[in-house]
C-alpha cells in the first residue's frame, strides 16, 4: 500500500508540474501578444509645437487639462530643471500621446501612437483627440502648431 501512495503523489505531483508550466506558457504567449507591438511603432500622428521657453508650465497645465478631459493617464518626466530636456506621456488603453522637447529651446514634438495590440487604433480614430489637444495647446499665447504627419 505504501507504494502505491508514493507513486500516486509522484505521478500527482507531475502532473501538477505539468498544468503549471502550460499554465506558465499561455500566460507569457497572451503577455507577449497583448503588448508585442508596442516596440518599433511608427507614429500615428504627429506635429510639431513652438512656444516661448518661459511657457513650459503652461504647456503642462494645458497637457494635464486636455488627459483629465480625455481619460489619459499623465506623467511628466524630469521637468525640475528650467531648461532641461522633459517628457509629458498621456496613457489610455487604445493611445499614447508624447510630447518631448527637441534640440531648439522652446521647441517640442507631440506624436500619437496605438497603445492597444489587440484592436489598433487607426489614424482616422484619433482625429478628435489630436483636435482636443491643439485646441487646449492653442489656449497658450503665441503658440505655434507646425503639421508633420
Amino acid at each position: 500500500m505504501p507504494a502505491n501512495r508514493t507513486t500516486s503523489l509522484r505521478i500527482g505531483c507531475l502532473v501538477s508540474l505539468l498544468l503549471f508550466l502550460v499554465a506558465g506558457l499561455v500566460i507569457a504567449t497572451r503577455y507577449q501578444n497583448a503588448f508585442s507591438c508596442l516596440d518599433n511603432r511608427p507614429s500615428l500622428k504627429s506635429f510639431g509645437l513652438t512656444i516661448d521657453p518661459s511657457q513650459r508650465q503652461q504647456l503642462v497645465e494645458q497637457a494635464r487639462k486636455f488627459a483629465y478631459k480625455n481619460g489619459f493617464r499623465f506623467d511628466v518626466g524630469d521637468f525640475d530643471q528650467p531648461d532641461s530636456d522633459f517628457q509629458i506621456r498621456m496613457i489610455r488603453k487604445d493611445l499614447e500621446v508624447n510630447i518631448s522637447t527637441t534640440d531648439n529651446p522652446g521647441a517640442f514634438e507631440i506624436e500619437f501612437y496605438n497603445y492597444d495590440c489587440r484592436h489598433p487604433t487607426v489614424v482616422s480614430d484619433i482625429g478628435d483627440s489630436v483636435d482636443d489637444l491643439k485646441s487646449f495647446i492653442g489656449e497658450i499665447p503665441n503658440v505655434t502648431i507646425t503639421e508633420v504627419n
